[in-house]
């Protein structure tokens, strides 16, 4: 193949990362792909789970709004007002008199980039596998990481603050059982919020296969025992969905965020999808990718973060 023919294939590595995202099956996150390697991996790469808890929509310059403070584009969008509710009347009495008026919130967008890659294209030769393909692999997968960063980091602060009014921080000194996790699933529904989608790292998820036959029944502890997390049909547990991640440094052990269905929580817009830029001058070739991504989560009720602050085995 042409070095010509290989700098056009990293281009389309942008809209086989956005596919696969949506292809992801909610639970235990897809690995990244080998990207046409034989070379030694040194660790899996995960693609990212904030998609898959609120995912993005596709939206242009015709959808932006501007505001008078900000040359900056956002988008306004509105959000449900509350009801004064109804109340019984004689029948010779006449109803109260309520102004209403919508809630209006703002989608601010920011850009993720990965760092400009140089390389000299006569030190790729002697390589039996394409090293510009993995190196494009791994930082769109990296874009994805950033993703999740701030998506969690914005998730702790709002907890942290109780920006709902209640409380959102919740810990439960026990490890996962089975009284004290069906005891987790109803701060959602006391909020008359229906349960979305849950999100912990393996390790946490791994409490689960501590459940024996009387604290599960039927036949699934042996399933697990087994097969593991797979053995949990759609990575569903007590009718709600579930993500297991690897990624312990953003989703600490014992944690588990809550949050409510997408329409319940905020809005998540891409801009710009991910795009790989090249350039060749001579013999240097350059090339880096970005994004351009928004979200706001408008109902700060529909998320929550609880901490089951039982002692596990350290990991070595």
């Amino acid at each position: 193949m042409s070095q010509e023919a290989n700098l056009e294939s990293t281009e389309v590595l942008s809209k086989k990362l956005l596919d696969a995202i949506s292809r992801a099956d909610d639970g235990l996150l897809k690995n990244a792909s080998d990207a046409g390697t034989q070379m030694i991996r040194r660790r899996l790469r995960e693609n990212g789970f904030s998609r898959l808890i609120l995912p993005y929509k596709q939206v242009s310059d015709a959808d932006l709004n501007y505001l008078p403070d900000t040359e900056l584009p956002v988008i306004v969008e509105e959000m449900e007002p509350e009801s004064p509710g109804a109340k019984a009347i004689p029948f010779n009495d006449t109803a109260d008199t309520a102004f209403y008026r919508g809630d209006k919130f703002v989608v601010y967008f920011c850009k993720i980039t990965t760092p400009e890659f140089t390389k000299n294209v006569d030190e790729l030769r002697t390589y039996k596998n394409d090293l510009r393909q993995v190196i494009t692999d791994n930082a769109l997968k990296d874009i994805q990481t950033e993703e999740d960063g701030r998506f969690i980091k914005e998730v702790d602060r709002i907890c942290a603050a109780a920006e709902a009014g209640v409380d959102q921080d919740y810990t439960i000194n026990t490890l996962i059982t089975r009284d004290s996790y069906a005891e987790a699933l109803s701060f959602l529904e006391d909020r008359n919020l229906n349960n979305g989608v849950f999100l912990m790292n393996r390790r946490t998820a791994k409490d689960i296969l501590r459940l024996n036959r009387t604290e599960i029944g039927g036949d699934l502890a042996e399933t697990l025992f087994k097969s593991g997390l797979s053995g949990l049909q759609s990575a569903e547990i007590m009718g709600v969905r579930h993500i297991f991640t690897m990624k312990r440094d953003l989703v600490a052990d014992g944690v588990v965020y809550q949050f409510a269905e997408p329409n319940f929580l905020g809005r998540a817009y891409v801009l710009q999808d991910v795009t790989m830029y090249v350039e060749k001058k001579k013999d240097i070739l350059r090339f880096s990718a970005q994004e351009k991504i928004g979200i706001t989560f408008a109902n700060v009720a529909g998320l929550n973060k609880v901490t089951f602050s039982g002692v596990r085995i350290s990991a070595v």
